[in-house]
């Protein structure tokens, strides 16, 4: 269910993945260039991740599995955050 989740995700990460590269634009802060950075890993984690929860769950290896699984969770829980505040300001 997590990643049916994380692919669902994907559209909305886009959409702020462009928003919040013109929103830092400021290069000269190091923050915003690791939370632009950072942002950008979320397909690449959300895909290792559930390749790594996949080869675990193979090997029998449940619980690791699950905890594997849930690490994107990060990212969409700080979207849908991000999301909610850009739609509450406007």
């Amino acid at each position: 269910m997590l990643q049916g989740l994380y692919v669902v995700f994907l559209l909305p990460w886009f959409l702020l993945a462009i928003g919040g590269t013109m929103g830092l634009a400021n290069w000269e802060s190091m923050a915003a260039a690791f939370i632009v950075l950072a942002w950008f890993a979320y397909p690449f984690v959300a895909l290792g991740t559930t390749i790594a929860g996949w080869v675990l769950f193979g090997t029998r290896r449940h619980e690791a599995a699950r905890w594997v699984n849930r690490v994107p969770l990060a990212w969409v829980v700080v979207g849908v955050v991000l999301l909610v505040a850009i739609l509450l300001a406007g």
